[in-house]
C-alpha cells in the first residue's frame, strides 16, 4: 500500500483547525490562575506587630479561589508569593480596628500604586461574609492595573500582555505550516526517497526467525545491563531506592503492615499519624498487593535486613518489567537485539529512573503495563480466543489495581483502550474479538472490587480537581538527547521552591526516552499532516500513534488532550501530566522499534544491531547515573531514636502522649528523622498530631482538626470564611488533642508555625535541646484515653495496626479516646459491639458499662461491599463467556451389543 500525499484543501483544513485549536489552548493557558500574572502588594504601615497579626489579605481569581498574601519581611507588607491572576484584593480585620482610619497602600503589577484608607475602604469596597467581630473588604473594580480591554476582570494584568506574543506565534506557524503544506506535493511524491522510506518502515512485514540461543542471550545481556545500571544510578548505596516519599510517607507504613502481618494481624488503622489514619483501605500503601509481602520476606528472612523492602520490590518489578517487555517485542517481531534495546528503553527510561527512587508504586507500571499490552497482542492473533487468555488478562487487570497507584492504572487502561481503538479502526480486530474485551475486563474490575469500593469511600469527600498546568513541553528536546546537551527544569517547579530543592532546574534526566525509538517515532508522526496513511498502516503502527497520544497528554495544558481528559469523571481527579512519560517510553519503543525491524530486514550486514545493541544500553545508563531522585534525607533509612529521646516520650511510668512537629516540610541534614515529621514517628510507636498522607489529611474531621490549632487554608474555595493569624483556641486545642510534646526543629520558616511557637513561649517546658532539634513539654494536655470529665485518670492503652485497645480498669460511663471519630473506626466493648459517638472535638466517645473490662476500637472498612461486587461482576463475566465460547459437548460412544 502506497503512502499517498494529501490533496491541498484537506491539509489546509487540517492547518486551520490546528490554528484554532493552539490559539484556543493558548488563549486557556493565559487566561488560567498561574499563568501570565503580575505581582500583588498590600501594605498597613501604621499597624502594630499584634494589630497585624490581626489581619489577612487575600487575592481572588476570576474562579472565585482564594489566596493568601504572605506576610514578608518588611513590616506590616503582605505580597502574593505565586503567579495567581486575580479579580480582586480582599482585606479581612477586626471590626475596632477597621474603625480607626489607618492608611493602605496596594501596588499591582509592579507599578500602578492606590493610596487609599480604612476609612474610605469602608464606604467604597464590598462588604463580603465573615465571622462576627470582624469585616471583610473586597476591592472595587477601579482598583486594577492597566490591561486590554477584553480582560476586564482582571486586576494584575500587564498593559503588554502575551496575547500579542499570541498572535505573532500563530501568524509564524501560519506562514511555515502554509509553505510546507503547499510545497509537499512536490516535495513528499510517492518517488520521492523519504515517502519510500517511510513505505518501507511502516508497512507490516514477516518477523524474522531467530534461534532460542539468541532471544535467551540477548535477554539475559540485557538484563544484566540493567541490573548494572541500577547499581551505578544508586552509586553503590545500600538503600537507593528509600528517597522522597519513599523514606518519609510510604515506607514507615508499608514496614508496619508487613510486620503487623508476620503476628496474624492485616493493618488497616496507623495510630500514629494523623489522629489515627486509615491504611489499607487508601490503598497507596499496597497493603493488599501480594508482592508487597514477597519483597518484605525476601528481605527480612533472605536478606536479613527489612529495610531493604523497597529495594527489593522496586528491582523485583523493573526486572520482570525487563522480562515481560522483551517478551512483547518479541512477540511483535522484533529481532532479539532490538527486543533487548526496546525493553531497556522503557524500564531504565528517565521517568522510572528517577520516580522509582521516590514513589514506590511507579515500580509496578514497568511490570503490568507490558503484560497488559502482551494480553492485548493477543487480539489480532488469527486464533481462537480461550478462558485460559480471558483468565490470564482478568488477573493482569486485577493485581495491577492492587499496586499503589490507581492513577497509573487507569492511564494504562485508557491507553490499553486507545491501541485497541487504533486496531479496530485498521481493521487487525473485528468487532466480535471487541466482544472477548468484556469479560477479562469484568475479571479484573471483580478482583479490584474489594478496594475499588473502600479506596473511593476513603476520598468520597476529597475536594480534588485535576491540574492540567505542568506539562513536560519545555522539556522535548530532553525526550531525545541526554544531559548535559539539554538542560530543563523538572516539569512541575513552581516559584519559591529554589531555596529548598535547587536542583530541580537542571532535572533534564526525567525527561530522557532515548534519540533512536523516539525519533523514529517522532518523523513517522509528524508525516501524518502531510501524508495519508490510511486504515491498514494505522492498524500496523497503533504503537506510533498511542506514544503520539501518549506525548499530547504529557505536555498538558499545550497538548490539548489534558483539557478535555481533566473533564471525565475519575480522570478530574488526577494531577501531574509527566506521570504519563513511562507510556511515551513504552510505546515509542515499541513502535519506533518496528520501523528500525523494517528497515533492518533489507540488509543482509547485521554490524547496525549489534552497534544498537551495545550504544542504546550504554546511553541509557549514563542518563540512568545523571538522575537523581526530587529529594532524599541524610538518614537512610531510620537510625536508632537517641536515648534521650526514647526515655522522655517512651517513659513506661507515665502514660504515653502524642506530639506535634513544627518543622520546614523537608529537611536534608542528619537527625530530621527525629523530629518525628512527615511519617517517621510511626517507625518509632509515637502518636503524631499531623503526619503525611495528603488523602486522609484532606479528610473534613482531619482538616476541622487542623482549624482548630492553624489558620485556614491558602487556597479555598469562595464560601470559605478566613481566620487571620492564630486560632484563639489553639493551645488549648493541643490539649484537648493529647498534644504533650512539641518537636521544633531549626529553619522553621512558615507563619503559622512561628505564631505556634511565640504562643507556646511560658507554656510548653524545655526538655531536649540539640542543635537541629529542641522538644518541649505542654502541661495539661489531655491523655489518650481517659474517663469523661476526668483527664487526671490516664487509663493505659495499646496501639496495634488494626486500631486501640483500652484496660477501664473498672471505668463505667462516657469515655474519650482521643482518636478521631472516623465512620469505619468501630467500638467494641467486651467483644460486643457499642456505639460510638463524637464529643465537641470529634474525638471517640463511648459509653461504657458497668463491670466492662476492655473497650476496643478496630478500623473495619466495609470490604463486603466490594466482595458483593466482585461476585457480581464475576458471575457476569462467566455468563459472557458462556456465550462467548463455543463449549461444545463430546458425543457418547454408543454401546455395542
Amino acid at each position: 500500500m502506497e503512502l499517498r500525499s494529501r490533496r491541498l484543501k484537506p491539509r489546509l483544513l487540517i492547518l486551520f483547525l490546528f490554528l484554532v485549536a493552539f490559539i484556543g489552548i493558548r488563549l486557556e493557558r493565559a487566561a488560567d490562575d498561574y499563568a501570565g500574572a503580575l505581582p500583588i502588594t498590600v501594605a498597613l504601615p501604621n499597624l502594630t506587630p499584634a494589630e497585624a497579626e490581626q489581619v489577612q489579605v487575600v487575592a481572588v481569581s476570576p474562579r472565585d479561589f482564594l489566596l493568601s498574601l504572605k506576610q514578608k519581611d518588611t513590616p506590616n507588607q503582605w505580597e502574593l508569593e505565586y503567579q495567581f491572576w486575580a479579580r480582586a484584593v480582599r482585606v479581612y480585620l477586626p471590626e475596632a480596628l477597621a474603625a480607626q482610619v489607618r492608611p493602605v497602600t496596594i501596588t499591582l503589577a509592579g507599578d500602578t500604586t492606590f493610596k487609599t484608607d480604612t476609612a474610605t475602604m469602608l464606604t467604597q469596597w464590598k462588604r463580603v461574609p465573615t465571622r462576627t467581630g470582624r469585616i471583610g473588604l473586597e476591592s472595587p473594580p477601579s482598583v486594577s492595573a492597566p490591561h486590554l480591554p477584553f480582560l476586564p476582570t482582571i486586576i494584575n494584568g500587564p498593559e503588554d500582555t502575551p496575547f500579542l506574543t499570541l498572535g505573532l506565534q500563530a501568524f509564524v506557524l501560519l506562514l511555515i505550516g502554509g509553505s510546507l503544506l503547499t510545497l509537499s506535493p512536490r516535495l513528499l511524491t510517492p518517488r520521492h526517497r523519504a515517502v519510500q522510506w517511510l513505505r518501507l518502515c511502516l508497512r507490516e512485514r514477516p518477523a524474522l526467525a531467530a534461534s532460542r540461543t539468541q532471544e535467551w542471550g540477548y535477554g539475559l545481556a540485557g538484563l544484566l545491563c540493567l541490573i548494572m545500571s541500577l547499581a551505578l544510578m544508586v552509586h553503590g548505596e545500600r538503600y537507593g531506592f528509600v528517597n522522597d516519599d519513599n523514606i518519609t510517607q510510604f515506607f514507615p507504613t508499608i514496614l508496619q503492615g508487613c510486620q503487623s502481618l508476620e503476628k496474624g494481624i492485616f493493618s488497616t488503622y496507623n495510630p500514629y499519624q494523623l489522629l489515627g489514619s486509615p491504611t489499607a483501605s487508601v490503598g497507596t500503601y499496597a497493603l493488599t498487593y501480594p508482592l508487597t509481602y514477597l519483597s518484605y520476606a525476601l528481605a527480612a528472612h533472605l536478606l536479613h535486613d527489612p529495610y531493604l523492602t523497597l529495594d527489593v520490590f522496586v528491582i523485583l518489578h523493573l526486572a520482570l518489567g525487563y522480562g515481560a517487555t522483551f517478551v512483547l517485542a518479541r512477540r511483535l517481531g522484533l529481532r532479539p537485539a532490538l527486543a533487548l534495546c526496546a525493553a531497556l528503553s522503557f524500564v531504565l527510561c528517565g521517568y522510572l529512573c528517577v520516580y522509582t527512587r521516590g514513589w514506590f508504586y511507579m515500580a509496578p507500571v514497568a511490570l503490568w503495563t507490558p503484560l497488559l499490552l502482551l494480553c492485548l497482542v493477543r487480539l489480532t492473533n488469527p486464533a481462537p480466543l480461550t478462558p485460559r487468555w480471558v483468565l490470564g488478562t482478568g488477573l493482569v487487570i486485577g493485581v495491577y489495581f492492587h499496586a499503589g497507584n490507581a492513577q497509573m492504572w487507569s492511564y494504562s487502561l485508557l491507553l490499553g483502550t486507545v491501541l485497541v481503538g487504533f486496531w479496530y479502526y485498521g481493521g487487525r480486530v473485528s468487532k466480535g474479538r471487541l466482544l472477548w474485551l468484556l469479560p477479562p475486563l469484568l475479571l479484573g474490575l471483580a478482583l479490584a472490587a474489594p478496594l475499588l469500593i473502600v479506596q473511593s469511600a476513603e476520598v468520597a469527600q476529597l475536594d480534588r480537581s485535576a491540574d492540567f498546568k505542568q506539562g513536560t513541553l519545555k522539556g522535548l528536546l530532553a525526550f531525545l538527547l541526554p544531559a548535559p546537551l539539554i538542560d530543563t527544569p523538572h516539569p512541575g517547579i513552581q516559584p519559591g521552591v529554589e531555596d529548598i530543592w535547587p536542583h530541580l532546574y537542571h532535572f533534564a534526566p526525567l525527561y530522557f526516552c532515548g534519540p533512536v525509538f523516539l525519533g523514529l517515532g517522532l518523523l513517522a508522526l509528524l508525516s501524518l499532516p502531510f501524508l495519508r496513511w490510511g486504515r491498514r498502516l494505522t492498524g500496523v503502527n497503533a504503537w506510533l500513534l498511542c506514544a503520539g497520544v501518549a506525548l499530547l497528554l504529557s505536555f498538558g495544558e499545550d497538548g490539548g488532550l489534558a483539557q478535555i481528559l481533566a473533564h471525565l469523571p475519575v480522570f478530574n481527579k488526577f494531577q501531574h501530566w509527566w506521570k504519563f512519560l513511562p507510556f511515551v517510553a513504552l510505546f515509542s519503543a515499541l513502535g519506533g522499534g518496528l520501523m528500525l525491524e523494517r528497515w533492518l530486514a533489507q540488509r543482509v550486514n547485521r554490524l547496525p544491531e549489534r552497534l544498537l545493541a551495545t550504544l542504546i544500553p550504554l546511553l541509557l545508563g549514563y542518563n540512568a547515573v545523571l538522575s537523581k531522585p526530587v529529594m532524599w534525607i541524610a538518614d537512610k533509612p531510620y537510625p536508632a531514636l537517641p536515648q534521650e529521646i526514647q526515655s522522655l516520650v517512651h517513659n513506661p511510668q507515665e502514660p504515653l502522649g502524642r506530639g506535634l512537629t513544627l518543622a520546614p516540610w523537608k529537611r536534608d541534614h542528619t537527625g530530621f528523622v527525629f523530629s518525628m515529621a512527615q511519617n517517621f514517628s510511626t517507625l518509632y510507636r509515637l502518636p503524631m498530631f499531623e503526619g503525611y498522607d495528603p488523602l486522609v489529611k484532606a479528610t473534613p474531621l482531619n482538616q476541622q482538626a487542623n482549624g482548630h490549632i492553624f489558620p485556614s487554608p491558602e487556597l479555598s474555595h469562595r464560601n470559605q470564611l478566613f481566620t487571620p493569624g492564630l486560632p484563639k483556641d489553639a493551645v488549648e486545642a493541643l490539649q484537648r488533642y493529647g498534644v504533650r510534646w512539641v518537636f521544633v526543629t531549626d529553619g522553621v520558616k512558615a507563619r503559622e508555625h512561628l505564631l505556634l511557637i511565640q504562643a507556646l513561649v511560658g507554656k510548653a517546658i524545655p526538655r531536649y535541646q540539640q542543635p537541629n532539634l529542641g522538644i518541649a513539654e505542654l502541661p495539661g494536655s489531655d491523655p489518650l484515653a481517659f474517663p469523661e470529665g476526668n483527664p487526671a485518670m490516664a487509663l493505659p492503652i495499646t496501639l496495634s495496626a488494626s486500631g486501640v485497645s483500652v484496660e477501664l480498669q473498672g471505668q463505667h460511663g462516657p469515655v474519650i479516646v482521643n482518636f478521631l471519630a472516623r465512620a469505619r473506626l468501630h467500638a467494641f466493648v467486651d467483644g460486643t459491639p457499642t456505639p460510638v459517638k463524637p464529643d465537641s472535638w470529634n474525638r471517640v466517645r463511648v459509653e461504657i458499662p458497668t463491670g466492662a473490662k476492655t473497650l476496643t476500637l478496630r478500623y473495619e472498612p466495609d470490604w463486603r461491599k466490594g466482595f458483593v461486587l466482585g461476585g457480581i461482576l464475576l458471575a457476569l463475566a462467566v455468563g459472557i463467556l458462556v456465550r462467548l465460547y463455543p463449549f461444545r459437548p463430546v458425543k457418547a460412544i454408543p454401546l455395542t451389543k
